[in-house]
């Protein structure tokens, strides 16, 4: 059993967080030709690719942003041609964001990339540990969604 308790459990929660997010950004290598992205960039790409057809309030919603900052990163990608930004059939004054061809393959690169080094990694772990990690991915998904926005 671990020496945590429930008054250090936010700053352990924040450490490792930090800490797994630079590991996988550290893993992380562009794909083939491309250079490496802002991260805020990369978060926009992964979401239109999980949700086509998302609007900009939507992204900005989703990952916790103002939409004037994710307009502007969305023109960024849409500029390099990983994003297209199409009018909605249900209301011709909105837009839709799209992934293009390029960054769905982008995508599936790196994705490919992380995933394996995540399954190594895990493999060297005892078969308990992957268990309670697995166990715990509900609540930490919980937890996300209970965080505020703001403070």
């Amino acid at each position: 059993m671990s020496d945590y308790s429930a008054a250090s459990l936010p700053a352990e929660l924040v450490r490792l967080t930090w800490a797994l997010h630079r590991a996988l950004l550290q893993r992380q290598t562009p794909p083939a030709g491309e250079v490496t992205r802002p991260l805020a960039q990369v978060e926009v790409l992964r979401l239109v690719a999980s949700q086509p057809g998302i609007s900009v309030r939507g992204v900005a919603e989703a990952l916790r942003m103002h939409p004037n900052n994710v307009s502007t990163l969305v023109s960024r990608l849409q500029h390099d041609g990983l994003l297209e930004r199409r009018r909605s059939e249900h209301d011709r004054r909105a837009a839709e964001l799209h992934p293009s061809e390029r960054s769905l393959a982008f995508g599936a690169e790196v994705n490919e990339s992380l995933h394996r080094a995540i399954g190594e990694a895990l493999s060297h772990l005892d078969p308990a540990a992957v268990t309670r990690i697995t166990g715990a991915l509900p609540d930490l998904e919980e937890l996300i969604r209970a965080l505020p926005s703001t403070p």
